[in-house]
């Protein structure tokens, strides 16, 4: 069974795949209180349309899409502050649509069958090399450290937007924070996870940990211990299995999901 922590793209794998869960889990804890999982879905295809460019004009797909993604987040951040008739679902829809379409008529320029396209898509294992592993290490401290420091105004804005302005906390500045964080590590994870399931990640481990937790602090800690854990198991299922890292993980992660909903019925019942 441990002959595959002495392969060295396994080692990649579950040290980068370990990060980046935890990092978007922890994200993910905001995204769930927020009620917004649609914008996961929105910042994946900001991604999308990031890779398809990258591929287009010869640039690292990685790199086009974190900055894709972050241009994106921001502007529709921006939008929202600036154009009050309309809801944040009816802006997230339109840069959702706009990034997917984008994405998709580059790709149509492309020439060729490009086989590397798709692996963004679904997730691959393999294709996570050392440098990889460095920048999810990079990413993972620095969202770490800034999620410390801002953590308090975070969970003000969450729960009460007027309230945390009246209070003094600097709204816009903390809400474009998040967007561009969230932006980052969604685009950073792509090639753990793949732009499909990427969105899965950041919300099915933060809903898992609302089924258990009493109060904001748990469901922090136990997001993180969800993704970290949906990570692990599901790149060991997917070396044994020969199947989708993505999928596996994410499918892992829904097992662990239906396992604390499940268990919160019953300590509902015994309660009673």
């Amino acid at each position: 069974m441990f002959e595959i922590f002495q392969l060295q793209f396994m080692q990649r794998a579950l040290v980068a795949g370990v990060l980046m869960g935890a990092t978007l889990s922890l994200l993910g804890v905001f995204v769930v209180l927020r009620r917004s999982a649609f914008f996961g879905d929105a910042v994946a295809h900001f991604a999308f349309a990031g890779i398809a460019l990258g591929f287009l004009f010869a640039m690292n797909p990685i790199v086009a899409a974190v900055f894709v993604s972050l241009f994106l987040a921001l502007g529709m951040g921006y939008l929202q502050n600036h154009a009050p008739t309309q809801s944040l679902d009816t802006i997230i829809g339109i840069f959702f649509s706009g990034a997917a379409a984008l994405g998709i008529f580059i790709i149509g320029l492309l020439e060729g069958y490009r086989v590397d396209l798709f692996q963004f898509l679904f997730g691959d294992i393999i294709a996570i090399s050392f440098q990889d592993v460095i920048t999810a290490l990079f990413i993972s401290v620095l969202v770490g450290i800034i999620f410390f420091l801002t953590w308090k105004p975070l969970f003000k804005i969450t729960f009460n937007r007027e309230i945390a302005q009246v209070s003094g906390v600097r709204v816009r500045f903390y809400e474009y924070l998040f967007l561009g964080l969230l932006a980052v590590v969604t685009a950073m994870s792509i090639k753990v996870v793949g732009i499909i399931l990427v969105p899965a990640l950041l919300v099915i481990p933060a809903a898992a940990a609302k089924n258990i937790s009493r109060t904001f602090r748990q469901m922090m800690v136990y997001a993180l211990l969800i993704g970290v854990l949906s990570v692990f198991m599901g790149l060991m299922g997917s070396f044994y299995f020969n199947t989708a890292s993505g999928a596996t993980i994410v499918l892992f992660s829904i097992f662990i999901f239906i396992a604390t909903l499940l268990g919160r019925s019953y300590n509902r019942r015994m309660d009673k």
